[in-house]
């Protein structure tokens, strides 16, 4: 399907339930430092380029949020909720579901925060600022798990991503 078109996008993340915080990201604003790099918009590529091969993936409605590598994050709504994506220029259709809900999809973010080794107190902070309320629970699980290989490491994240979709499912809009 198509993506939003970029002067509603900001009303349909609004529409689609997403946080403030995660809309100022979206739209370029730094709301915490640790944020500077690859989690910010405004998407560009996806809105300017004339190459098809920087399109979404086959489904609803996408509402891109950043792109950095080469690569989209982004939402749609799917299944009657959200579905976090992100998906390789070139190759949109594997794409990856990131998680289901907004306190879901801040899990992978802070879980890339924590391997990029951002410091301790920065990733509070960080989660302060955009109302992850999960991370002392990841960082419990992370400390738990077993995380030698690749692998193990998307194994222990998709269950902690799945435990806190299934906590916040129920609390978050678009549910």
């Amino acid at each position: 399907m198509a993506v939003v078109p970029e002067a509603n996008r900001v009303a349909i993340l609004r529409g689609w339930g997403l946080s403030e915080p995660l809309i100022r990201l979206a739209c370029g604003e730094v709301v915490h430092r640790q944020f500077r790099v690859g989690f910010q918009g405004p998407p560009w590529y996806i809105y300017r380029s004339s190459d098809r091969s920087v399109r979404p993936p086959r489904g609803p409605l996408f509402a891109p949020l950043w792109e950095f590598c080469e690569r989209v994050t982004g939402v749609w709504q799917k299944g009657g909720g959200l579905e976090f994506i992100r998906f390789s220029f070139g190759d949109p259709q594997e794409y990856e579901v990131l998680a289901r809900t907004e306190q879901g999809f801040w899990t992978v973010m802070f879980d890339f925060l924590y391997e990029s080794e951002a410091p301790m107190e920065q990733l509070h902070a960080a989660a302060a600022a955009v109302g992850f309320r999960f991370l002392d629970r990841m960082l419990t699980a992370r400390g738990e798990a077993k995380l030698s290989t690749f692998e193990l490491h998307q194994a222990y994240l998709r269950g902690v991503i799945a435990g806190i979709d299934h906590e916040a499912q129920d609390a978050e809009p678009g549910r």
